[in-house]
């Protein structure tokens, strides 16, 4: 019984390496290209990193942004946006009890960037830790 299954086995790979073909392996991966194509029309939801700098300290925020599937693979993977933010960019609050330390509000730093991402919607951004600037 066991080595009838095997002959099958052997006789099925054998008839798909003969129908198989080097024509059909191409357009089999020009087919998967298209619908991937296809599928990155779309509208998405995911989670981008962005590096922001302020007053040269740099931090990583994480932003949920709404966009196409182009739109957010371009912006995660290969245009690595980092925003330059000035003082008057963000509204920071300064932290009681430490000196020369601030808060940047969360609505002010949602603005900043999406101002500066016009491709994506930002829809929420992570919070910044606090930021260390001498007057």
């Amino acid at each position: 019984m066991t080595q009838q299954i095997l002959k099958r086995g052997k006789e099925i790979a054998g008839s798909l390496r003969r129908r198989i073909t080097p024509a059909f392996l191409v357009a089999l991966f020009l087919s998967f290209i298209f619908w991937y194509s296809g599928k990155l029309s779309y509208t998405y939801t995911a989670e981008v990193p962005i590096s922001v700098t302020i007053e040269g300290e740099r931090h990583r925020v994480t932003c949920v942004v709404e966009g196409t599937g182009h739109n957010i693979i371009s912006t995660r993977y290969f245009k690595r946006k980092k925003v330059k933010l000035r003082r008057t960019d963000v509204e920071m609050l300064p932290v009681e009890g430490v000196s020369d330390t601030y808060q940047v509000t969360s609505e002010s730093l949602h603005n900043a960037i999406a101002v500066r991402n016009a491709n994506l919607k930002i829809i929420s951004v992570s919070a910044l830790p606090y930021i260390c600037l001498e007057e």
